[in-house]
This record gives structure tokens, C-alpha cells and sequence, in this order.
């Protein structure tokens, strides 16, 4: 049995080897799309956003404002607004403009007057990073002024300065993000995109596995190598397509991170057993969808449509706790949703093995669905050939 099994994975290679289409899988994603993936990204967030200003106020309170908007690093004021332009064509006149702020009238005479006035701030909210950032810078430099503002007043009702202070912020705010502390798009993107291709790398690859063979009518041929036996075919194109991909998933763990920059987890190597488990789901999950279509076209857009949306389902880039019904039940169908909870927990948090527990026996029980379904389609057509 255990030559038989090496038979079928050297054939299996000897299969790929011919195939073009395998070698663009298997050299030309890892190579080329991961890296050009990771130049994309390479600047690992937004440096600056082009902003302008509106001051109908004219004030020296105002002009503070529009100092404290230029001293913010993340904001370049590029254009200063007048009362003849529209608000509402802002953005289409001055497309380069991601955001504006608008200074009110009376804005001093209103905050001297001790009124709450408004900074009234317009982002182009197509883009939600741009939205996010200006908004974000504003509440900061705003807090920052308005906190100066109590300050002063305070002093000059004889408080003294370190009651003032305590007054004026009661509560300090430390906020201490983990896992990705510079907020870096690149640490944060491209684990998932690399991870993600992994999984349909290796389905696409698998899902021409033994459809193939009818096609080429080497069933028969197949079938005496692996000595009669169904579990020698499955195990020795699992094996096979399983090696490759998890060849490729150590290429992205050992090589495409560090070389992009993103910092290696001391629990990387721990969590590889996850990795091949996950190569190895796909690759069985690919064999059967490849058992029930013997037609090589079908199969191989059914597999695209079911992976296809494995990234957005995952809840890599929206929760799926906020999602509709149906699509968090779909989701859990998906192996990838379950990789990438283990690949959070397992590499970017640390955690122990234990933690981990849950998806890995999600990841199983596809394993087994995926080798039950496809040893008995094969069964059943091995009995009709032999009537």
C-alpha cells in the first residue's frame, strides 16, 4: 500500500508538471501576486490628507484654529475656501480635496461669550480611511483647544494651575493598541490576502484531481496503480496536493512576510501544523468537488464561486457578528472563516494551542465531510463500472 500511495503522488506531480495552467497556480501566484500584493501596501497606511478651509469667522481665535489644522501631521491644508463657493460642490469642483472644515461666524464672540459653538468638518465619506482620519484629527486638535480654552479661563478666576488642569481633564485617556499598534495596513491586509489565495491555490489545483482522469479516460490505469484500492487514489492526490500547498504556505510564512516587513511571531512555527491542516482541507475539499463534476469547466467555477467571496465572509474586513442571517451561516461553511479566527488567535495574539481548539476541529470535521462525500461518489461509480 505505501508504494502504491508514493506511485500516485510522483504521478500526480508528473500530472502538474504538464499542466501550464498549474505552474501560473503554484509559481506565478506566490512569486509575483503576494509580492506585488505587498508593494501596494508597502506604504503601510496614509501619510497625509489633502484638506481645505473655510474661516467666515476671520478671527485670531479662528486663525488658531487653522494653525493648530496645519500643525496636525496628518492633515495638508491645500486650498482655502471663500463664502462664494458651495459647500455641496466642494468635493466635485476640488477633487484632489478629501475634506473641509468650516470655521462659523461669531465663532469667538460665541466661545468669549462662554457659548458652545461648532467646527463644523465635511469628509468625502466614499472613502471611509480619508472619513476616519479627518474627523479623527479634528476631535483631537478641537479637544486639545478646548481644553486651553477652560484652562485660561480657569486662571483667571484664581484657580490655581494643577487644580486647573485636573479640571479641565478629570479623566486621561492611555490607549495601548495590540497586535498592530502603528495601525499598519501591511500588517494588517496582507496575512489575510496571502492566506486567503493559499486556500484557493490549492482548491483550484485540487479541484481537476479526479475529474481528469475520466477526461482523459486513465481511470482504469489509476486505479491499478493504486492496486484496486479508493483510499490509495484519495490519499495519494491528497498527499500530492497537499505537499504542494503547503510548500507554498511556508514560502509565505518564512519568505513573503519578512521580506514585506511584516514582523514574524514567535508562535509562527507552533501554529504550521494549523497551516498544514488547513492545506490539507482544501486540497480534499477541491478532490470533491472534483468527484462530483466530472466535467473539468464546471468544476473549476464551482470551486471559483465558492471561494470567491471567502475573503469578505470571513470577517476579516467586516464582523460577522454584524452580518445578515444567511451570510453568517454561510460563512461557517467556508474553511477559510475558521482558518483565519485560529490564524489571529494562534500568530498575531499568541495565544496557546488550547485557544485554537474550536476551529481546529471545525477544520476536521470539513476534512471529513470532504473524504466521505468523494470516497463515496467514487464507490458508487466503481460498482456501476463493475456491473
Amino acid at each position: 500500500m505505501k508504494y502504491s500511495i508514493i506511485n500516485i503522488i510522483v504521478r500526480e506531480f508528473l500530472i502538474l508538471k504538464k499542466r501550464p495552467a498549474a505552474w501560473v497556480l503554484i509559481l506565478v501566484i506566490p512569486t509575483v501576486i503576494f509580492f506585488y500584493l505587498g508593494y501596494i501596501y508597502k506604504e503601510g497606511g496614509i501619510e497625509t490628507v489633502n484638506i481645505a478651509v473655510l474661516d467666515l469667522d476671520q478671527s485670531a481665535l479662528s486663525r488658531k484654529v487653522i494653525s493648530n489644522v496645519e500643525a496636525a501631521p496628518k492633515l495638508k491644508i491645500i486650498k482655502f475656501l471663500n463664502s462664494n463657493d458651495k459647500l455641496e460642490d466642494v468635493f466635485i469642483k476640488y477633487p484632489e480635496v478629501k475634506g473641509f472644515y468650516v470655521i462659523p461666524e461669531h465663532f469667538e464672540k460665541q466661545i468669549f461669550r462662554g457659548e458652545q459653538t461648532k467646527l463644523l468638518v465635511y469628509s468625502n465619506a466614499s472613502n471611509i480611511v480619508f472619513g476616519n482620519l479627518i474627523y479623527k484629527e479634528a476631535a483631537s486638535f478641537i479637544n486639545t483647544m478646548s481644553a486651553g480654552i477652560n484652562y485660561n479661563a480657569f486662571k483667571t478666576q484664581g484657580i490655581p494651575n494643577k487644580k486647573a488642569l485636573k479640571m479641565i481633564m478629570p479623566v486621561k485617556v492611555h490607549v495601548k493598541p495590540l497586535y498592530n499598534p502603528y495601525y499598519n495596513y501591511l500588517f494588517y491586509l496582507i496575512p489575510g490576502l496571502t492566506t486567503v489565495l493559499l486556500q484557493m491555490l490549492v482548491f483550484l489545483l485540487a479541484a481537476r484531481s479526479i475529474n481528469s482522469e475520466y477526461t482523459n479516460n486513465t481511470y482504469s490505469e489509476l486505479l491499478n496503480l493504486a492496486n484496486g484500492k479508493l483510499f490509495n487514489i484519495i490519499f495519494g492526490k491528497l498527499l500530492a496536493y497537499t505537499i504542494v500547498g503547503f510548500m507554498v504556505g511556508v514560502f509565505i510564512f518564512s519568505t513573503v512576510h519578512p521580506l514585506l516587513g511584516i514582523p514574524i511571531s514567535p508562535s509562527t512555527l507552533a501554529f504550521l501544523p494549523v497551516v498544514l491542516l488547513f492545506v490539507m482541507v482544501n486540497a480534499m475539499l477541491g478532490m470533491m468537488v472534483s468527484a462530483i463534476f466530472k466535467n473539468e469547466a464546471i468544476a473549476m467555477d464551482v470551486s471559483f464561486v465558492y471561494n470567491s467571496p471567502a475573503f469578505v465572509f470571513s470577517g476579516f474586513t467586516f464582523p460577522i457578528m454584524a452580518m445578515p442571517a444567511f451570510n453568517m451561516w454561510y460563512a461557517q461553511l467556508i474553511p477559510y472563516t475558521h482558518f483565519l479566527s485560529a490564524f489571529i488567535k494562534g500568530v498575531e495574539m499568541s495565544t496557546p494551542f488550547v485557544f485554537l481548539t474550536q476551529q481546529v476541529i471545525y477544520l476536521l470535521l470539513f476534512l471529513a465531510v470532504g473524504y466521505i462525500v468523494t470516497t463515496t461518489i467514487l464507490l458508487v461509480r466503481h460498482k456501476k463500472s463493475m456491473v
